[in-house]
């Protein structure tokens, strides 16, 4: 018999309950959403839309689902309301005009942050139905017009962000006035409205705000100033709440550091970027007169300028402070802690690096129990004496790079027990470390010395406390020995020789450098180690190629001795990795297609070696991460791929000094990202590959030393960008090419043209800062700079650029058969730096407008046809410093300027008709000086030119009139006079009349 037992009743009421209203999406509200999502426009993911690793694709809203389950949606549990929708960085376009979004009456979280609403405006109506919102972010958003925030629509907002946006109808205190129950708002990159200068009419209300958190920088101001802003609304106490204020990019004229952190009584941090304000009060009424402590506890300055008074008056009314931070702040004087100052009993991290600080660190901040992270770093002309460390100290991070700490660690280092990274790089320290059994949180250690002329290894005895005394590596350092935490160690620069020790590899995870030593061999496989960073380049190892620790993830071996042929293991264990560099040994075989199967590879440098055989086709085809491929000085031969692939990701391809043959590949436009292009010293079979030039980022063209052939005279394609855009060395030299130079030819390189503003004149990476992928250990990684190297002839000599000057322009068509003339147009590139065309058969004159090319360093046209005088007006090329126009036909008189008579007479050898210095044929006086006419045609008249000129003239005016007054000046100058006359002024008026 079967026993059936009866349902409790009230279980049964619990379903029912759940069944009708529980938890369940709203009907209304899930079809206001599908019709919120049908009015945006969503990028095709496809296309070639900027994507940022910040942006995130929404997933699909399914309708026969509960919108609570929605990717952005969130529901109450119990009533199935939304509460919160997060539709941020989805890169959305279109408008808000519909009123689906208002419908949502009970949400209390709205964000649409980073998205591209194509600077529509928000709804005037609509925001008084969302009742319960207390957070909104339109960060970002591209959103425009006047917010509504004056009829209470937004009145019990808690948090708001509008950051990135247009506010300029909008001023700061109607905003803050309007949203009284305000506590966090951000807005960066704004542009809003200040508000009069006069205090009487700056607030209609003399409330105090509720904001706690205020975030403002890089702002633009309209209808006033900021800092006169701030003190009004510091006059009116708006902000005595404020516990957290973060300020960027303002000129803070009228207030000073202490009024600020003095009218705020509540503020606890306060952090400043890249400000310009004074250390000492102001005498303005509003200005605090109390002399009580704060209660701020943090306190961070990064890169600001301090216009006045003393910061240590500021730091001693700030005794709870536990955070200071200033970092690259501008100081330039004794640190800014006071020498006999105890009260920082809660200081945990203090800061002070590259603040130009001098004289002696104050050594009763070493005994701060309390304090954690210490950085002094970057002050070269900081001294620290004797530091004593006490027992309890709860310091983690000592950073005392590149300041006078010279002589002996002090012993009372070992009472840092809970110490976890220890920077004494550039310290000339000598004498024993401390065990580092004393330290068993260490995990990072930096002694290196990046000056090389003063090395550790100038002190003897630094060595054999580490256990890496030149040959004895038989001992196991103690300060290594049980240290499985440590994860970076740096020994780079240290001259250190002899073998690699063993014991190395048994350390735990780690990043190890060991650069710039001499080292002479090493483990040939180092299986028993899981170093995922390993830097060895600069060293003296010879021998085989050591296997690197599995799953590695950057390897730099360049400028070694290595000898062998690479083993086919080695590729496997690089299977991960993200840079390779094998670069100068002397490394022989081919190079496997094994490699194919570092699938992560974005820098590939295997130059200066002696590989053989074809390149791996799969490193064009099928590497979509490879940024950097450098085969430069190797023996490859044969053709390069015709597929490139067309996600190329390649900045720079550097082929030099090969045995290529072939075409070039025109699937090479697959490669937008395309910087430098080295082809040069190869046996390539080509004619001019215009193509090229719709590469939009491409700077280098180097096609030196081949076979390519015919004309470089073609008909430009029809379309709409420019080619070569970006062009700014281009070497075509010892070809085979022919035929005249299209005036058009010369027009396209605009980079040549005009410097575009803000150029650094300095010398720069092509290639940035690579950032490599995080480790999947979630480790901090080091940025990864490449520096390409272009060898051109540089002033007449072979000349290896390790780094490219970012206005360097340059231009070699020389050794070619290149014939007709210059044309003149070629003036135009005026910011070319060097500029050779010798060894071809070009005709008629030097054309006149080259002298618009005062940038020039470097002029070459020897060996040509070349006729006529040469331009008077090339006397004014200041920045000439080489020229060569040797073994042509040309005449007349060189001009005698300053300028010219530095040239030897090897630049002028070959000219059977030049006369005058430096050659020592003289010239006849019916070959007078000729004026320093304007180049081009008589008709043209040179603006640049004339400028200059009618600034020296005035100058000889002055000078004229003084010497007239001068008695015994009277008759040289009368003199002097006439002559110009005679010389210049009177041949070139009858030079325009004819």
């Amino acid at each position: 018999m079967v026993c059936l037992h009866h349902f409790p009743s009230y279980l049964l009421l619990v379903i029912v309950i759940l069944a009708t209203s529980g938890g369940g999406c709203h009907q209304d509200q899930s079809a206001a959403l599908l019709r919120l999502r049908a009015s945006f426009r969503f990028p095709d993911t496809d296309s070639n839309y900027p994507r940022f690793s910040f942006y995130r694709t929404l997933l699909p809203w399914k309708v026969d689902t509960s919108c609570c389950t929605w990717d952005g949606v969130t529901c109450d549990g119990t009533s199935g309301h939304v509460t919160a929708l997060d539709l941020s960085s989805l890169c959305i376009s279109g408008n808000l005009s519909s009123s689906d979004i208002f419908e949502l009456t009970s949400l209390r979280s709205l964000s649409l942050a980073f998205n591209n609403f194509d600077a529509n405006p928000w709804p005037n109506r609509g925001f008084e139905q969302l009742t319960e919102l207390k957070y909104l972010d339109l960060s970002y958003s591209g959103l425009s017009g006047a917010l509504p925030v004056e009829n209470g629509q937004l009145s019990n907002l808690v948090a708001l962000n509008l950051s990135g946006l247009d506010l300029k109808n909008l001023s700061l205190h109607t905003l803050i006035d309007s949203l009284g129950n305000l506590q966090k708002l951000h807005l960066e990159e704004v542009n809003i409205s200040a508000s009069p200068t006069d205090l009487a009419h700056a607030s209609s209300t003399n409330t105090t705000s509720g904001l706690k958190e205020l975030i403002m920088g890089w702002c633009t101001i309209t209808g006033g100033r900021f800092d006169t802003d701030l003190a009004n609304l510091l006059f009116h106490s708006k902000f005595a709440n404020l516990v957290t204020l973060y300020l960027s990019g303002f000129d803070l004229k009228i207030l000073s550091l202490h009024t600020l952190i003095n009218s705020l009584g509540n503020l606890q941090k306060l952090q400043l970027i890249e400000m310009i304000i004074s250390a000492s009060p102001t005498d303005l009424a509003h200005a605090s007169s109390t002399n009580t402590a704060s209660g701020l506890k943090e306190l961070t300055m990064r890169g600001c300028t301090i216009t006045s008074g003393r910061l240590d008056t500021v730091l001693t009314k700030l005794p709870f402070l536990s955070t200071l931070i200033l970092d690259g702040t501008n100081i330039s004087g004794p640190t800014p802690v006071p020498q006999h100052f105890a009260d920082f009993s809660s200081l945990a991290v203090l800061i002070l690096c590259s603040c130009g600080l001098t004289g002696t660190f104050p050594s009763w901040i070493f005994r701060i129990k309390s304090l954690m992270y210490l950085d002094v770093s970057g002050n070269e002309n900081l001294c620290v004496e004797s530091p004593e460390f006490i027992q309890g100290s709860a310091l983690q991070v000592l950073r005392l790079s590149g300041i006078k700490f010279s002589g002996k660690i002090p012993e009372s280092i070992g009472n840092l027990r809970n110490l976890t990274e220890l920077d004494l790089s550039n310290c000339l320290l000598y004498g024993p470390i401390p065990s580092f059994s004393q330290w068993p949180m260490i995990s990072r250690v930096d002694l290196s010395v990046e000056d090389g002329n003063h090395s550790y290894a100038e002190y003897p005895n630094f060595w054999d406390h580490l256990g890496l005394a030149s040959c004895n590596l038989s001992y196991v350092p103690k300060f290594l020995m049980h240290q499985s935490s440590i994860f970076y160690l740096d020994l780079s620069s240290n001259n250190i020789g002899g073998h690699i020790p063993d014991w190395i590899w048994g350390i735990g995870y780690f990043a190890l450098n060991l650069s710039h030593n001499s080292f002479t061999s090493i483990n040939t496989n180092l299986s028993n180690t899981s170093i995922c960073d390993f830097d060895l380049h600069s060293n003296k190892i010879e021998g085989a190629l050591p296997l690197p620790p599995w799953g590695i993830e950057r390897v730099d071996y360049s400028n070694n001795h290595f000898n062998s042929s690479i083993m086919p293991e080695f590729w496997s264990r690089i299977s991960s990795a993200t840079s390779l560099s094998l670069a100068n040994n002397s490394l022989i075989g081919e190079v496997s297609h094994l490699i194919c199967s570092a699938t992560y590879i974005e820098v590939l440098d295997f130059s200066f070696n002696s590989f053989s055989g074809l390149i791996p086709p799969c490193l064009l085809k099928r590497k979509e991460r490879l940024k950097i491929l450098n085969l430069r000085g190797n023996n490859f031969h044969g053709p390069l791929p015709q597929d490139i692939i067309n996600k190329c990701a390649l900045q720079i391809i550097d082929l030099n000094g090969n045995k290529l043959e072939g075409k070039l590949p025109v699937s090479m436009i697959n490669c937008q990202m395309l910087q430098v292009l080295d082809l040069g010293n190869n046996m390539i079979v080509d004619t001019y590959p215009e193509w090229l030039g719709v590469l939009p980022l491409l700077k280098v063209l180097v096609l030196k030393s081949n076979r390519f052939h015919g004309p470089i005279d073609y008909e430009m394609n029809k379309q709409t960008h420019p080619f070569f855009p970006e062009l700014q060395v281009l070497d075509l030299s010892s070809n085979s090419f022919n035929g005249s130079i299209p005036t058009r030819f010369l027009k396209q390189f605009k980079a040549m043209m005009v410097i575009s503003p803000g150029a650094p004149n300095m010398y720069v990476e092509i290639i940035g800062t690579l950032l490599l992928p995080s480790s999947p250990r979630n480790r901090s990684r080091s940025p990864l700079y490449y520096r390409e190297s272009v060898t051109v002839s540089l002033k007449g000599q072979e000349t290896t650029l390790v780094q490219i000057l970012s206005v360097f322009m340059y231009i070699d068509l020389s050794n070619n058969n290149f014939m007709g003339v210059i044309p003149n147009v070629i003036g135009d590139l005026k910011f070319l730096k060097q500029l050779n065309l010798s060894r071809n058969s070009f005709t008629g004159e030097i054309p006149p407008r080259i002298a618009y090319m005062l940038q020039l360093e470097s002029l070459d046209l020897s060996y040509n046809q070349l006729s006529g005088e040469i331009p008077p007006a090339m006397a004014a090329m200041s920045f000439l410093e080489v020229l060569n126009l040797s073994y042509n036909h040309l005449s007349g008189m060189i001009p005698q300027s300053s300028q010219f008579l530095t040239f030897p007479n090897t630049s002028f050898l070959g000219n059977d008709r030049l006369c005058g210095k430096p050659l020592a044929r003289l010239c006849e006086t019916n070959h007078a000086p000729s004026a320093a006419a304007t180049p081009g045609s008589s008709k043209e008249l040179n603006w640049e030119f004339l400028s200059v000129e009618v600034g020296v003239v005035s100058g000889l005016a002055i000078v004229a009139a003084t010497m007239l007054l001068w008695g015994n000046g009277r008759g040289w100058v009368y003199w002097h006079v006439d002559k110009f006359w005679l010389q210049v002024v009177q041949p070139w008026i009858c030079r325009r009349r004819h």
